[in-house]
């Protein structure tokens, strides 16, 4: 359970967050997910192209193919399955944040060419997952790699 100062910190990062226009306006919305359901990743690459993948809520594959991350709890928002994170939230943007960096060997964050805008698309639900009810318990599976790759068209 978080502390009231945990729950203040915040709150304040997320009207603080929201309170700087971009020059980008989208409508946030946290949409949860549930570890063990199967579920659609979505991103834009670098060449523009729209990226899908289906996977499993909670999967682990490992490190990426540069043997670098941890994906040991695919779509939760924060690093793998213990990384710093507001709770063991499960979400659609954290989800395909994870699916993209793993299969794009994103690093950078918001800057990664591949990987950025859904990065910043999982902003809003690592602020606002746990408060959004989206917090469970994570799954202790053993790395298995996927065996499929991602359609970009």
């Amino acid at each position: 359970m978080f502390s009231l100062s945990t729950l203040l910190l915040t709150l304040s990062l997320t009207l603080t967050a929201t309170a700087h226009p971009s020059v980008t306006h989208q409508k946030r919305s946290v949409t949860c997910l549930k570890v063990g359901a199967t579920a659609t990743a979505s991103w834009t690459n670098s060449a523009d192209q729209t990226c899908t993948y289906v996977g499993v809520v909670g999967s682990n594959y490992g490190e990426n193919s540069d043997g670098d991350g941890d994906y040991s709890c695919n779509g939760r928002c924060g690093t793998g399955c213990s990384g710093i994170a507001l709770g063991n939230v499960y979400t659609q943007d954290c989800f395909s944040h994870d699916i993209c960096s793993y299969f794009e060997d994103a690093s950078g964050g918001a800057s990664d060419p591949n990987c950025g805008a859904a990065y910043k698309a999982a902003e809003d639900d690592y602020l606002l997952g746990w408060i959004d009810g989206c917090s469970q318990t994570n799954p202790t599976n053993a790395v298995v790699k996927p065996t499929a790759t991602p359609v970009c068209t």
